[in-house]
């Protein structure tokens, strides 16, 4: 029970049956309202997972997890509410980046799996970090130019067997600034440079045929899939929502449970496959190149697009 749960609600009463329901399964923290449960993560922090209220004054619900993502990434993020509005839904998603939703009232045995199921991403997410950690200094010391890596199969060779950025940049031309149902989305498979290297060529291969099939079969099936760069897939969607929606709905694919099996000598070995993504309007860009240097400006380490 080293990994810690805390409970935040407005209502000290709530707090306190939390604690009798579950102190004999799980050590667990309360803290009363967004404020005071912020003081208590700095004082006594790191928290596995922290399960939070939507209606408080003050910080709601959607505010609070999104300053903790800001403060602690690999914190599983829940959310207790009676709402059903979809809004508070969309906010919660994009600013928190939760993991799931509880509805209040929540019986024990749904809260003990939510909480078992947040654990284990938990752990698994801090030892990915690792892991990504490890990959970033690997792809700093052996990164080619990311043209070089893209036009090697620009001619139908990719090794997804999705058509590459000519295609992608065909579709795309006649959309610029001109369709506003349509988006582009960029998925990096991060843990390829590492699987390359630790594995070797044919196992990264194997590993991203099936971090793309995974990602293809959990999108719609009139979405234009493209392999942009060695370790970004486009897909090209068309949606009648707004982007915070999509944002939504691609959140929910690339989270899901993905654990892939790669046989290496023999051996079968099972892996996991976190996606990084972002995604842009076509109707805001004019040109290619303006799509492209609008995801270079929202880029992180771990969401590098590359351009042809």
């Amino acid at each position: 029970m080293s990994d810690k749960i805390l409970f935040v609600d407005d209502e000290p009463l709530v707090l306190d049956g939390y604690m009798r329901m579950l102190f004999r399964e799980f050590k667990v923290d309360t803290a009363v309202g967004g404020e005071q449960a912020l003081a208590t993560i700095k004082a006594s922090g790191p928290y596995a997972v922290v399960i939070s209220d939507m209606c408080m004054p003050g910080l709601n619900g959607a505010q609070f997890l999104a300053k903790l993502r800001q403060k602690s990434p690999d914190t599983v993020r829940m959310l207790l509410t009676g709402y059903t509005d979809i809004d508070a839904a969309i906010e919660a998603v994009n600013e928190g980046n939760i993991l799931r939703y509880l509805t209040k009232p929540c019986e024990k045995e749904a809260l003990v799996s939510a909480i078992k199921f947040g654990l284990e991403k938990y752990r698994s997410a801090k030892t990915e970090r690792k892991l990504l950690e490890k990959a970033r200094v690997i792809e700093r010391a052996t990164a080619e130019p990311d043209t070089a890596s893209i036009c090697l199969w620009d001619n139908g060779e990719s090794p997804t067997g999705l058509p590459g950025p000519s295609q992608a940049k065909s579709l795309l031309a006649p959309l610029f600034g001109a369709d506003p149902r349509c988006y582009v989305v960029m998925l990096r498979i991060t843990m390829l440079p590492m699987i390359e290297q630790r594995y070797g060529e044919e196992a990264g291969r194997d590993y991203l045929n099936l971090a793309a099939q995974t990602m293809v079969q959990g999108f719609r099936s009139e979405d234009r899939f493209f392999h942009w760069g060695r370790d970004v897939l486009m897909v090209v969607v068309r949606r009648q929502f707004s982007a915070s929606a999509l944002r939504m709905e691609v959140a929910r694919v690339t989270s899901a449970d993905q654990e892939h099996v790669l046989t290496v000598n023999g051996k079968s070995i099972i892996t996991t496959c976190p996606i990084a993504f972002d995604l842009l309007p076509v109707a805001q860009c004019s040109t290619l190149d303006d799509m492209l240097m609008a995801f270079d400006s929202r880029a992180t380490q771990s969401m590098s697009i590359g351009r042809v």
